[in-house]
């Protein structure tokens, strides 16, 4: 069970606190209507400012998108095939009240026909194991098969029983832990694999998973991306997927990478070549640090994915 912190209970001050904004709105327009002069610009500013961090608070962090993404895998295969992944992350499911409940996701998930459903992990935010099952309930209505990894957040300083109670009820409603684990599904007639590795801040990631060279074509799934560089010279991974970074949260072109540095040392958002290895970072849809979005609201990003057939001369 997740206890809360000094860091917690000041973000929770921070959540609540926000509905200040509303008074403190109404005092700006009335003094903006009343004074003139400095007082007056002095009120606009104020007030444009609040709106922007209000914006981030109760607006943004509800906008949905889905973002299609095409891209063609470098190896070849016995056949060509196509596959189509539902990609998202980052749900933080507990500690803040405005993140996206995981029934719009599904719902989404769903109306967009993916083959696969892939959950890059911090599904939750120090939410307590009795609200696992109405949290996460929802997920039992995927369409397709779903794998997930477990995040740092997740972990709870590593508390094995959370972990378990965690992996337990994702299980319960269909959702497959692969942490160091990997799973083959048919898709389109050809055998599809999807490998998990295990957050470093959770428990000792087992790459032995991938160790194997395979005929199929496999998808890694992480939390962090950053495992991308503790991989081997040769992983056997066509295509590397991870979250963690939400997309910097608060993206400030120029500003959040050099702040936030952690978040784009991979890549903030998006597909990265990174030469042994293609990797796509998901955004996520929740939030942690502050109750806040801008610039990057939640996505369920869609993966396109082609692969070709070998030569036969």
């Amino acid at each position: 069970m997740p206890e809360y912190t000094g860091l917690e209970y000041f973000k929770l001050a921070v959540f609540y606190a926000s509905y200040l904004y509303f008074p403190a709105a109404a005092l700006l327009i009335w003094a903006i209507a009343r004074r003139a002069g400095f007082l007056r610009w002095a009120c606009v500013i104020a007030l444009c400012g609040l709106s922007a961090l209000a914006y981030a608070r109760f607006i943004e962090p509800r906008i949905l998108l889905t973002v299609e993404h095409d891209i063609e895998l470098k190896r070849c295969f016995a056949g060509a095939g196509e596959v189509r992944l539902a990609v998202f992350s980052d749900t933080h499911q507990g500690l803040f009240g405005n993140v996206m409940p995981i029934d719009r996701i599904v719902r989404r998930v769903n109306a967009s026909n993916p083959d696969a459903v892939l959950i890059a992990g911090d599904l939750t935010s120090m939410l307590h194991p009795e609200k696992f099952d109405k949290t996460f309930a929802a997920l039992g209505d995927l369409s397709a098969p779903a794998f997930a990894v477990l995040g740092n957040h997740d972990g709870h300083r590593k508390a094995p029983a959370y972990l378990k109670a965690l992996s337990d009820a994702l299980g319960e409603y269909g959702v497959d832990v692969i942490d160091n684990e990997r799973v083959t599904e048919k898709i389109g007639g050809a055998e599809i694999e999807f490998a998990g590795l295990s957050d470093w801040r959770v428990a000792r990631p087992n790459r032995s998973v991938i160790a194997p060279e395979t005929e199929n074509p496999r998808f890694l799934l992480v939390h962090n991306p950053k495992a991308v560089f503790r991989l081997p010279a040769n992983p056997h991974v066509d295509l590397f997927i991870a979250g963690h970074t939400h997309g910097g949260q608060i993206y400030l072109p120029g500003l959040t990478c050099w702040l936030v540095r952690f978040a784009c040392a991979v890549d903030r958002y998006g597909f990265a070549g990174l030469g042994k290895v293609e990797a796509f970072v998901t955004s996520g849809t929740g939030m942690s640090g502050l109750p806040l979005r801008f610039n990057m609201p939640p996505r369920i990003d869609m993966l396109n994915v082609r692969y070709k057939a070998c030569s036969k001369e």
